[in-house]
């Protein structure tokens, strides 16, 4: 994706191929009834297995906006795999709670 994007010259937005209301694709023909309002269709392979329900959770979001920490803002399919990684490279999980926003 980086060589992609550096040949683009610019960044690429990337997403779940999806409306709404629908699970989330674990391959590139769950959503091709899409494909024409697409410039680009990509097929990097199955995600995960391509049929653990666990997988159709979607993307794992990760907060690193505190140095030497990350918080898991949204689990996800990878949520172990990230997690590990993060982990190997001396990242520490951010346990304290997101400060609330005042009431107005």
């Amino acid at each position: 994706m980086q060589d992609l994007a550096q040949v683009f010259g610019g960044p690429l937005a990337l997403t779940s191929a999806k409306l709404s209301s629908q699970a989330s694709s674990l391959k590139v023909e769950e959503f091709q009834d899409l494909w024409p309002h697409f410039s680009l269709v990509i097929d990097g392979g199955p995600i995960g297995d391509g049929q653990s329900p666990k997988c159709r959770l979607g993307s794992t979001v990760v907060d690193l906006s505190v140095p030497g920490k990350f918080g898991i803002i949204r689990p996800g399919c990878a949520l172990e795999s990230i997690t590990a990684i993060l982990q190997k490279y001396g990242l520490l999980p951010d346990l304290d709670p997101a400060p609330e926003t005042p009431e107005e």
